[in-house]
């Protein structure tokens, strides 16, 4: 029973424009003379006009606006098409007023409940894709990750590449500058590695190679940097260090590597270092530069030593 205090105009604009239910006002010969927004939604108002019977498929054909003439008041079960030719089941009400019928329908409890299915199964099926791509993004950021390591790795002793070097060193050398904090190089180089590997082969100049990546790595910081620059040359970058606590770092790893067997047949291996601390304003040419002759002077003053540069 409709409260008879609420104004037939909100009930009006309620049907008109939010109820999801059909509306349809039809004349005395059955044509469709006013809908409501969802009926619009659903057939267009292309059908303004057309007989009532049209909006039917085919095998309610036999069926008749004209039927309810004699009635007040009926219902029935009827398959119309709507505006995206899809096939729906409604409950149909028709009501007599004076020479026009009034048409209400709302969708049929099974097939309401067969669109629920219907979504629920798309939503399933949407979640399981949802679920899939987040697992191939996942797998393809880790595959990124992997790409952009190798860009950076020496694949031979798994340590930062010349590439990712010359990267990290600028990046230090402004932040060093910019802060004024010291910053040194350790640049060093294994004594004698071309006699390696013409007498013991190539696999053990690899071996050698591998195994002084590792001592390295052993002796520094999680903030210092370990690369292999080219050949049998290593630079280390070390932020926040002064030139005597990297000649320090070197000197501990140049003692460590003298006194392994790496080979496992008493052949001793050393190495020789250069150090270097950046001056202000110096370029990263001349830091490099600097460090490489300090490298220089420790190859050719007896090598398996550690020179700092001047």
């Amino acid at each position: 029973m409709i409260n008879k205090e609420i104004p037939i105009n909100i009930i009006k604009r309620y049907i008109n424009e939010f109820a999801p239910v059909i509306f349809i006002i039809l004349d005395s010969d059955g044509k469709i003379e006013t809908i409501n927004d969802y009926t619009n939604r659903l057939f267009g108002k292309k059908i303004i006009g057309e007989s009532f019977d049209n909006l039917l498929v085919q095998y309610h054909q036999n069926f008749s606006i004209g039927d309810l003439a004699n009635s007040y008041e009926s219902e029935c079960m009827l398959n119309i098409y709507t505006q995206d030719k899809n096939t729906q089941t409604y409950q149909f009400h028709f009501f007599k007023y004076g020479s026009k019928i009034i048409v209400f329908a709302h969708l049929d409890v099974d097939e309401i409940q067969m669109l629920s299915n219907e979504v629920m199964s798309v939503n399933q099926e949407l979640s399981n894709l949802s679920r899939e791509l987040t697992k191939k993004n996942v797998e393809l950021k880790k595959a990124n990750e992997k790409i952009a390591e190798l860009t950076r790795t020496d694949p031979l002793t798994d340590l930062a590449n010349r590439r990712f070097f010359n990267e990290r060193l600028g990046e230090m050398v402004s932040l060093s500058q910019r802060k004024l904090q010291p910053l040194s190089l350790i640049m060093t180089d294994i004594d004698n590695f071309k006699f390696i590997n013409d007498k013991y082969g190539h696999d053990a100049g690899d071996k050698v190679l591998k195994e002084y990546a590792d001592l390295m790595q052993s002796f520094v910081r999680t903030e210092d940097l370990v690369s292999r620059f080219g050949g049998e040359e290593f630079m280390i970058i070390l932020p926040l260090t002064t030139s005597e606590d990297a000649y320090s770092v070197a000197e501990r790893i140049r003692i460590k590597l003298s006194e392994k067997d790496i080979l496992k047949n008493g052949v001793k291996i050393t190495a020789s270092f250069g150090v270097c601390t950046l001056k202000k304003e110096e370029s990263i040419e001349s830091f490099i530069k600097r460090v490489d002759t300090a490298l220089y002077k420790a190859k050719h003053t007896g090598r398996n030593k550690t020179i700092i540069s001047e």
